[in-house]
């Protein structure tokens, strides 16, 4: 698909992890780009990166869904739902939030002109690999906090002719979100990192800086209808991202080992795997895109780096 450097874009899920990082690489390449922002200090962070606030919020119908004609539209946002002390929202409930966020935006789309819809959503709802890395084709079988349901119900709206191209990323690692909070501070604060039980999976990373370049790419040239993971082609094992950040860091690794049942509590079991959850990348190598940071070691370089500039 052929872009100018006028394009416009419209982001959901903008002031996250990987939001604001397609937003700089959006603005990088000459786009004009709005970000949908759910409140007035959202807003100002939007604005700071370069993007236009589009005031709204994706559960509930507003005059935000008049301002969302784009040539591209990226749907990066997930359901974010109060829950009562110590308990996880339930996955029934997740499910059914990320479905009526899913129309709201997706039927005000219908009648307009957007050249391509980029939808992200968790490649970890695919569940565990077993032997084989898991591929795009293959049955999800993830939590019932996955939005499967939203996934699947995505033919329908293809059908329909929305230009619907789904990107799954999986493990983003960067200077932000889990692993900032989990990893970097911890290790550079001189506390202990927290690792549960001895399982020690294998998973498959990528950095937020080629999660961002990825999904532009599809955009460019993802097939309508396609499913893409967006992932390294090299699995690592969990422990490997704060041993390798401890020594490109050379700060010392301290590690507090818990039970492996306390991964259950709220906000944890999203990043601590317990099974093998390795994907494949071979579509996405199909379509022409190159990481710049391949491996997990060239991507904390780059991580590593950037705290001394």
């Amino acid at each position: 698909m052929a872009v100018d450097s006028g394009t416009t874009t419209f982001v959901t899920g903008a002031g996250g992890f990987i939001g604001a990082e397609l937003i700089r690489e959006l603005t990088s390449r000459g786009h004009r780009v709005a970000g949908l922002a759910d409140s007035i200090d959202a807003a100002t962070r939007l604005r700071q990166i370069g993007a236009t606030a589009v005031m709204g919020d994706l559960l509930v119908p507003g005059r935000w869904q008049d301002e969302i004609a784009a040539d591209w539209v990226f749907h990066l946002a997930s359901p974010s739902l109060p829950a009562p002390a110590g308990r996880r929202p339930r996955g029934a409930s997740v499910a059914s939030a990320r479905l009526l966020m899913d129309a709201h935006l997706l039927d005000a789309l219908a009648a307009g002109a957007t050249r391509r819809i980029v939808y992200v959503a968790d490649a970890r709802c695919f569940g565990r690999s077993g032997p084989q890395p898991i591929a795009e084709d293959d049955e999800m079988s993830g939590p019932p906090r996955c939005p499967t349901t939203a996934l699947d119900r995505l033919d329908g709206y293809i059908v329909s002719g929305l230009p619907i191209v789904t990107a799954l990323p999986a493990w983003v690692y960067g200077n932000g979100s889990w692993f900032r909070e989990r990893v970097m501070a911890p290790i550079l604060g001189g506390r202990r990192v927290v690792q549960f039980g001895n399982v020690n999976p294998w998973i498959s990373p990528i950095h937020v800086r080629d999660t961002a370049r990825a999904l532009v790419h599809l955009a460019e040239r993802g097939a309508v209808g396609g499913r893409y993971f967006v992932v390294n082609s090299d699995p690592i094992r969990m422990s490997e991202f704060a041993t390798t950040f401890a020594r490109l860091a050379n700060r010392p690794l301290r590690v507090w080992r818990l039970p492996a049942v306390a991964s259950r509590f709220p906000g944890v079991a999203s990043h601590v795997p317990g099974d093998d959850a390795v994907f494949s990348n071979i579509r996405l190598r199909g379509t022409g895109f190159r990481f710049l940071y391949p491996t997990i070691e060239q991507g904390l370089e780059q991580v590593v780096g950037a705290l001394y500039e």
